[in-house]
């Protein structure tokens, strides 16, 4: 883990770093990743600093585009949310400006703050034709990416048509031999989220378990962050962006044939998380 601080001369220092750390391993692929920017023009309280989570999305951006990377996500809650509409657009407006800023593809979850925004806005602006989704990033062979919807129904909460759905797409996947990394605004397990899950986790992690081709599972939401390994999957929860003023906190995540390698910066941790060897 890195202390971030002087945005521009460490974010030089912070690339040069990453790439001898992960020169010694054989990475397929690379994709940035980040959560809960939830950008508001406003004055923070105690804990959260709406405003100047712009400025960290901004380092952030100039950070990943020095980088080989084949995408970035971010997990959801890229906005807190106005009581009005119009401010609401304008705020979603300046975070979406950042990301375009971006050289390589930029994915998005939906978080519960970004429902403030409306569906039609999202599905317009992101833009999204559904609000789950998978593909496969360019350039890759044996890798999918699902992007879950966990407020589809109602906040943390997965519906039936999107469960049908995962099931049919974790089934393909592994039909095709293909290894699988979830993305989703709500965690599915306790040791990733200690203080807040998706509400139907109970249903929706069966399905992820059972499926046999998933690798990990990646979320927001719980600003504190956590990691746990379940049954051969690594659930990874990513400190929120808006509750590091100081330091930042995303990652870049390094994906090779036998694991993954999380780069964090500043609040973000660094993390090994090898696959389980196959049985023989």
């Amino acid at each position: 883990m890195r202390k971030y601080a002087g945005w521009l001369l460490i974010a030089l220092m912070l690339a040069g770093c990453r790439s001898a750390q992960v020169a010694g391993t054989k990475t397929s692929f690379s994709f940035g990743i980040m959560a809960d920017v939830q950008y508001a023009d406003r004055e923070p309280n105690r804990i959260k600093h709406f405003r100047t989570s712009l400025n960290r999305l901004e380092a952030s951006v100039e950070d990943l585009n020095s980088q080989n990377l084949l995408f970035t996500i971010q997990l959801g809650d890229i906005i807190d949310g106005s009581d009005s509409p119009e401010k609401t657009e304008e705020e979603l407006d300046a975070v979406l400006a950042e990301y375009k800023k971006l050289n390589m593809p930029a994915y998005h979850v939906i978080g519960n703050h970004c429902l403030t925004a409306g569906m039609d806005t999202l599905k317009k602006k992101l833009p999204l034709e559904k609000l789950y989704y998978d593909f496969v990033p360019a350039g890759t062979k044996g890798w999918r990416c699902v992007v879950l919807n966990s407020n589809d129904i109602e906040p943390g909460v997965v519906g039936d048509a999107q469960k049908k759905w995962l099931r049919t797409t974790l089934a393909k996947a592994n039909t095709h031999g293909e290894k699988v990394i979830i993305f989703s605004h709500h965690a599915l397990t306790k040791e990733a989220a200690p203080n807040v899950r998706m509400t139907n986790n109970d249903e929706v992690l069966p399905i992820v378990e059972n499926a046999g081709c998933v690798v990990a599972v990646f979320a927001g939401h719980d600003h504190v962050g956590g990691y746990g390994l379940r049954n051969g999957i690594h659930h990874i929860t990513l400190h929120g962006m808006l509750t590091a003023p100081e330091q930042n906190a995303y990652a870049v995540i390094s994906v090779s044939p036998d694991g993954l390698f999380e780069n964090g910066v500043g609040d973000e941790p660094d993390r090994e998380m090898p696959f389980p060897k196959p049985t023989p």
